[in-house]
């Protein structure tokens, strides 16, 4: 059965669920049509590169909805009338030519337009990206006996707490002189409370600085390759995004000055670059500085993986260098603590800060007060350097076992590993490797790897993956690596025969 499945990119859901969403869709859409069956396990394992498990789940998790219904040797199928409110939009309903004649699609604005462009674009272009969490604490490493007790201790929440959580849509106080004085321990930025701001959601951050600094056409220098979502989010506002090509040192300032018109925003993540983990040098971050300061442009610095280093000092940040006032900094919490845990909190320059207060109040005026105050105690009692102390000796471990095991079994197969920080690891396979070979074989040996072609904006990159240490299980990470290096050059030997 031909039928087009689209699987969203959500670094969050399960990859059984992302199927079972995209089924859904089809079903609702009637592309699947009521009553007839399902695509067969075996298609959808060889059409979209997944195991015939993670499929077995999204069949379950359609036929706990009502969608689907097995029948016992004649395979899985379509229900023939959905469940509850479902039926009223039944996919007959939804078809054009059951529409009220009167039916007008109301005309989008020139940002709707751009926003459903770049969905619709990015729907398509991580079909075969499977679901992989290499930027977070895996659940076995979150402090979560310690936060429990921290949460419950908050349970009873004063009215003067909830009326301060009420006012004050930059967040609590006491959390933004926390997180000042964290930032000054850690990154060595002598920013105060008031440049702090806190958001529930990561995406918004960008959503309110794009509001507050660029108008459509405006130029945004963003990292090749560069993390997608964000570079996504600022494209949707319809700025026009500038690939600048980052090399060992980070994102090339000479590149920036080659450009024809000067950038209103440059996008990095100088720490930890995302997704080839390269550290910014010290010349570089001042050649930056200097530039933006030249040209009149913010930098907008993503403080990604900063946290977990391995025999490498952690240089500065741009922030804590900046003498321009001209950098906007962000980072996160869920990547140190727990995945769930959406706060993330932006440092703006004191140009910023009244107009980022203002734009703020506009955006997003409630947080979850709970976890803000538990999140004072989490950084003012020592919770949290004391975890990340923690998580990065264990992760120092894990990360050296898989090192050991590339290298035993696929030194031949990849090129040297690049840098030391961060919770992944970029391999480069050697050329004679084609992608599909690689992908095959990783799904065959149980190795988890993640392509980075949805990174790259301008350019397509073969043979680049990202491979996580957090999560590998420390006991079979050997087995599992020599296998997918005989997996490797089983389908590498059938690539090259059937070329």
């Amino acid at each position: 059965m031909a039928i087009a499945i689209y699987l969203e990119y959500k670094s969050n859901v399960a990859l059984y669920r992302r199927l079972s969403d995209a089924l859904r869709k089809a079903i609702m859409e009637g592309r699947l049509k009521l009553g007839e069956p399902m695509p067969s396990i075996r298609e959808l394992s060889e059409t979209l590169k997944l195991s015939r498990s993670t499929i077995l789940k999204a069949y379950e998790d359609l036929k706990t909805q009502g969608l689907v219904v097995a029948h016992s040797g004649s395979g899985t199928f379509v229900a023939s009338t959905l469940p509850g409110d479902l039926g009223e939009l039944a996919p007959a309903f939804l078809s054009a030519a059951n529409r009220p004649v009167s039916f007008k699609p109301l005309p989008l604005s020139d940002r709707g337009r751009t926003i459903f462009a770049v969905g619709k674009r990015q729907a398509t272009e991580h079909v075969h990206v499977p679901a992989l969490e290499y930027g977070g604490t895996p659940i076995e490493l979150s402090p979560m006996r310690d936060w429990k007790t921290l949460m419950i201790k908050h349970c009873d929440v004063s009215r003067e707490e909830q009326v301060a959580e009420m006012i004050d849509p930059l967040g609590l106080e006491k959390l933004r002189e926390a997180i000042a004085a964290y930032v000054l321990r850690r990154r060595s930025i002598s920013s105060g409370p008031q440049n702090v701001c806190i958001f529930g959601s990561k995406q918004l951050r960008l959503e309110l600085i794009g509001r507050l600094l660029l108008n459509p056409d405006d130029i945004v220098a963003y990292e090749e390759p560069g993390y997608p979502e964000n570079r996504n989010t600022l494209e949707s506002m319809g700025v026009k995004i500038t690939p600048i090509p980052v090399d060992t040192e980070g994102l090339s300032v000479a590149a920036l000055r080659r450009l024809p018109k000067p950038p209103k925003l440059i996008y990095v993540s100088p720490s930890h670059q995302d997704p080839l983990g390269h550290v910014m040098s010290m010349p570089r971050r001042h050649e930056l500085l200097e530039y933006a300061a030249a040209t009149g442009a913010f930098i907008i610095e993503d403080d990604f993986d900063n946290e977990f280093r391995y025999g490498r000092p952690i240089l500065p940040s741009i922030k804590a260098l900046d003498q321009y006032d001209c950098v906007i900094y962000m980072a996160s919490f869920w990547k140190v603590l727990y995945q769930s845990l959406r706060l993330s909190f932006v440092v703006f320059p004191d140009c910023l800060v009244n107009i980022g207060a203002l734009g703020k109040s506009y955006l997003e005026r409630h947080l979850p007060l709970l976890e803000q105050l538990a999140l004072i105690d989490f950084i003012n009692d020592g919770y949290l350097e004391k975890h990340l102390k923690q998580t990065q000796r264990v992760l120092a471990f894990r990360r050296q076992s898989l090192i050991l095991a590339i290298t035993r079994y696929l030194k031949d197969m990849v090129e040297p590993l690049t840098d030391g920080g961060g919770t992944h690891l970029i391999l480069n396979f050697q050329a004679n490797f084609f992608d599909s070979a690689i992908e095959q074989a990783a799904q065959q040996s149980g190795f988890n790897l993640m392509s980075t072609k949805p990174y790259y904006a301008s350019t397509t990159k073969s043979g680049q993956y990202i491979v996580p240490f957090a999560s590998v299980d420390q006991n079979s990470i050997d087995n599992v690596v020599k296998s997918f290096a005989l997996a490797l050059q089983k389908q590498s030997g059938r690539s090259n025969d059937a070329n």
